[in-house]
């Protein structure tokens, strides 16, 4: 598989190291080659993308308040994700159509790249949302293939493609832009939860009851539990929990700001919200509130941090391309 792709043993073993997309390109080529037998390769390929394979990408959409949240930053952020496809998303009266451009790829692997990258799509619409997508038509570039290809899209899907259009698109109900995201199903949510777990662990180690409730609020930190609750999940009074804490050397406000403090870092330095939409998943009020916080535990402004440490700034919005040559 690794075949003329420069990549070796050692890069994969390397969790910091990056594979470039021509790099990929090859690979996909090593494996279309191999396995010439599975036309719908690229669907299987895509389903194995989950919520938690993006990191804290991942975290900042699963906790989006709601879909078009996600669906904005997502579109927004398209070059931290593995996808090769540029996409579009564009609202027309009560239907967003959401079309995928794949002119940029080479032509021999660029089905294997477009099933691949909608298959995701549709993987990671289900883990957020908990339920599939419901979309009202899928149009599809490619012509018809064969009824065991067509079946296996119509079951992505949830229903069956329209081939030869003009565009590659899923185009479904603009209502669904408001819907609150239920934060996953219970599995996706515990993945989230041991993946953040592991990033503050790495700053700050726990034990005992200090880590008990650290790792309860890192399991909604958009929805922070006050100490009464913790402490009733724990069976016992908010006075005890704090006995034990303050025996610990720790306090439950301490332990918070560790958490927020952690993963506001890691989502500006990995998924590239602006403050607002960090403050949002922090559960703070406002981007005010969340700004003063980060004053205290950095001592200068997150802007600030952010261009002290290289850090990129927010998204503009704008959608940037990967560039792929033939």
């Amino acid at each position: 598989m690794l075949q003329h792709t420069g990549i070796t043993r050692a890069v994969l073993d390397d969790p910091a190291a990056e594979i470039e997309a021509l790099q990929e390109v090859q690979l996909i080529r090593n494996l279309l080659h191999a396995l010439p037998h599975l036309p719908t390769l690229g669907l299987i390929a895509g389903t194995r993308y989950h919520v938690t394979t993006y990191g804290l990408w991942g975290f900042a959409l699963l906790s989006s308040p709601t879909l078009g949240a996600a669906v904005s930053m997502a579109s927004r952020m398209l070059n931290q994700t593995f996808a090769l496809t540029t996409n579009s998303v564009e609202q027309h009266d009560q239907l967003v159509q959401v079309s995928y451009h794949s002119d940029h790829l080479p032509p021999d692997v660029r089905q294997f790249i477009i099933d691949r990258d909608r298959a995701a799509a549709v993987t990671l619409q289900r883990e957020i949302l908990g339920r599939p997508l419901g979309y009202r038509r899928i149009q599809m570039r490619r012509a018809e293939p064969s009824p065991e290809v067509a079946n296996a899209y119509a079951e992505l899907f949830g229903i069956r493609p329209e081939f030869g259009q003009p565009r590659d698109a899923g185009i479904f109900d603009a209502s669904l832009l408001h819907v609150p995201l239920p934060q996953a199903d219970t599995h996706t949510m515990q993945l989230c939860e041991q993946m953040c777990r592991r990033l503050v662990d790495s700053r700050k180690a726990r034990t005992g009851v200090a880590a008990t409730v650290r790792n309860r609020l890192m399991r909604t930190p958009g929805h922070i539990p006050d100490m009464e609750e913790i402490a009733a999940e724990m069976r016992m009074t908010s006075r005890t929990l704090r006995r034990h804490l303050t025996a610990e050397g720790a306090t439950f406000r301490g332990l918070l700001e560790e958490v927020r403090s952690t993963l506001a870092e890691e989502l500006m330095a990995t998924a590239g919200l602006t403050h607002g939409e960090i403050a949002e998943r922090l559960g703070y009020a406002d981007v005010t509130t969340f700004i003063e916080a980060f004053r205290r535990w950095k001592g200068v402004a997150p802007s600030t941090f952010r261009r002290t440490q290289g850090l990129p700034p927010p998204s503009s919005g704008q959608l940037r391309r990967r560039f792929i040559p033939r």
